[in-house]
């Protein structure tokens, strides 16, 4: 196990900077989904982590946290995550791995 970005979609929906998909090293790791946190009222969308892309550096967490003074991405064991941040449809082959990347929230209620 390891740990990956898990992103507060209340804080940065509230805020909406940004920052953490300018500065993440791994390219289309956090992505920004306009939709995220409309549905509980906020005008803006958030960030939201591709999980089976992030490396675990926590340079997300640091710009989130002394950049922005927002404190909405913590690390957490890859296991914790909710259902809603995991990537669906993987497969392992012998020598492959196939993924294919499904909307964000799928699976929330």
């Amino acid at each position: 196990m390891y740990l990956v970005a898990n992103i507060n979609i209340d804080i940065c929906a509230a805020t909406s900077c940004k920052l953490c998909t300018q500065f993440c090293p791994e390219a289309n790791t956090i992505n920004y989904n306009t939709e995220l946190g409309k549905d509980e009222g906020y005008k803006y969308g958030s960030a939201y982590v591709a999980v089976d892309r992030c490396k675990g550096c926590a340079q997300c967490v640091w710009v989130c946290d002394n950049m922005a003074k927002h404190h909405a991405i913590t690390m957490v064991m890859i296991d914790q995550l909710p259902k809603a941040a995991m990537t669906d449809y993987i497969t392992y082959g012998e020598k492959s791995t196939t993924a294919q990347l499904v909307n964000p929230t799928a699976g929330s209620e």
